[in-house]
């Protein structure tokens, strides 16, 4: 189980235990009360005496101790609080185990197969036996574990069925055992501990790069190990093995909880990453919307800035045609000049024009309102 280690000084936590009930101040440590009175007591840290905060409440005059020396002259102090399961796990790992009991003779069909594929099989550079296609997924035991791991992995299966928990396992190349919990696939496995030494050269193998670096011992210890456990979920139990006292065909029913609560953890897990997904989305939708509002907000005002531009050229064109006009009405030129000067006058007065967008106000706004019409691209 993991732990979350806090530090402080004697002096803070000193103030902490004075300034805030013992009760309330350990629920923020993870601790009970008497944890953190007893914690308090190895350093030399004086706590409120029973009744400390009913007389303070009432008005009573409190005497608060100073910070006596520390008796092992250390000034910091460092709190160890253990990681919980989640309620809504933790009530399920403390639902009762079921009975198991070992039958004699294999019966369930995916053991059948197991126990045929390593019959036929051969031994790694571990000495745990692997098929001829390659190790299996669910059981990889030594051949003299092989007879106990096949009964317990058939008791464990069956237990599963009878309580509509049914395992899978592909007859396809690398498909791997599953059972079916509350709608999700757990896979699981059942392995022999193997030890390992460093590896002794021997006088042939001391010039050769190829020697091993360690060598293997196979201990009889079987583990019972959940394998599709998702990380940061909390302290999930993942394992149960062989011990001193303890043997592996004693731990099954509490395996089967442990299935359980690994179907909720893997569940829990997959609906918080697509809930996750699901926000990420909406972020990207949201700045993609945002984005575009920008951008059609800046094509906007630049299509009007433009057409501002425009209207203010036109009317300084239409005001130098006026002026042209009202020059040339007083004074005298030639014929020829006027027809130059006409020339002039009426392609100032149609550029003026082809500039305005007052000239054809429609089409200047369909252009802002449907830009796509004008831009393909755009479409």
């Amino acid at each position: 189980m993991t732990q979350t280690r806090i530090r402080l000084t004697r002096a803070e936590l000193h103030e902490k235990v004075w300034a805030t009930p013992m009760r309330t101040l350990a629920k923020e440590f993870g601790l009970s009360d008497v944890g953190l009175a007893k914690v308090c007591r190895k350093h030399n840290i004086p706590v409120p005496p029973v009744g400390y905060w009913r007389r303070k409440e009432t008005g009573y005059k409190v005497s608060r101790p100073s910070l006596p020396a520390s008796k092992d002259g250390q000034e910091s102090l460092d709190i160890y609080v253990r990681e919980r399961l989640r309620p809504e796990f933790a009530a399920l790992a403390q639902e009762p185990a079921p009975n198991v009991v070992i039958p004699s003779e294999l019966s369930h069909p995916l053991v059948l197969r197991s126990e045929r594929l390593l019959g036929h099989g051969k031994v790694n550079q571990r000495g745990l036996l692997i098929s001829k296609n390659g190790a299996l997924s669910h059981i990889l035991v030594s051949k003299e574990q092989l007879p106990r791991a096949l009964r317990i992995l058939n008791a464990l299966l069956g237990a599963l069925e009878e309580r509509g928990q049914p395992t899978s396992w592909s007859k396809e190349e690398g498909a791997l055992l599953t059972v079916g919990i509350d709608g999700e696939a757990v896979r699981f496995s059942l392995s022999e501990v193997t030890d390992s030494v460093p590896h002794v050269l021997t006088p042939q193998e001391v010039r050769s790069w190829m020697a091993p670096k360690h060598d293997y011992k196979l201990t009889g210890r079987l583990q019972l190990q959940l394998d599709n456990l998702p990380s940061y979920m909390g302290p999930i139990r993942r394992s149960w093995s062989d011990g001193k006292q303890q043997r592996i065909e004693n731990c099954i029913g509490d395996f089967i909880i442990g299935l359980r609560v690994s179907a909720a953890v893997i569940k829990k897990h997959r609906q918080e990453v697509e809930e996750r997904e699901r926000r990420w989305s909406e972020e990207r939708k949201q700045e993609e919307e945002e984005r575009r509002k920008a951008e059609e907000h800046k094509r906007k005002a630049e299509f009007v800035t433009e057409l501002i531009g425009n209207c203010e050229e036109a009317t300084r064109l239409r005001e130098f045609v006026k002026a042209i006009e009202e020059r040339t009405a007083r004074s005298d030129f030639s014929d020829d000049e006027k027809g130059d000067i006409q020339q002039v006058v009426e392609w100032t007065r149609e550029y003026a024009d082809s500039l305005d967008p007052l000239s054809d106000l429609p089409e200047a706004i369909d252009e802002f309102v449907r830009p796509e019409s004008k831009y393909s691209w755009l479409k």
